[in-house]
C-alpha cells in the first residue's frame, strides 16, 4: 500500500447544492493520523476531520445499527446466525 506523504484531491459524483463534492486526504504532521476534508467545488470553505474520528464514528454507528438488527431478529423470532447473514448483505460495500 502507498504511504499518504502528500495531499489527495479527487472529486466525487456526488453533487450537492449543484456542486461536486471534492475530497481530500492529508497528512497532519506524523504518518500515524490523516486529515479527509470535504468542499464543495468552486468554494474555498473545506470542513476537516480527522481519521481516527470518522473511523470511531463508523465503529459506533455500524455497533448501533448491528444491535438494533439483533432486537429486530429476536422480535421476530428468527435466530442471529441467520439474520447477520442479511444484515452483513446489507452492509457491506
Amino acid at each position: 500500500m502507498t504511504k499518504l506523504n502528500t495531499p489527495v484531491r479527487r472529486e466525487t459524483a456526488k453533487v450537492y447544492q449543484n456542486r461536486p463534492v471534492i475530497i481530500t486526504l492529508a497528512p497532519a504532521g506524523s504518518q500515524s493520523e490523516a486529515l479527509i476534508g470535504l468542499r464543495l467545488k468552486g468554494r474555498r470553505w473545506q470542513y476537516v476531520c480527522a481519521l481516527s474520528s470518522i473511523y470511531q464514528m463508523a465503529a459506533l454507528w455500524h455497533g448501533q445499527r448491528e444491535a438494533a438488527a439483533k432486537r429486530a431478529a429476536r422480535k421476530a423470532g428468527v435466530p442471529w446466525q441467520q439474520a447477520r447473514k442479511q444484515f452483513r448483505r446489507e452492509n457491506s460495500l
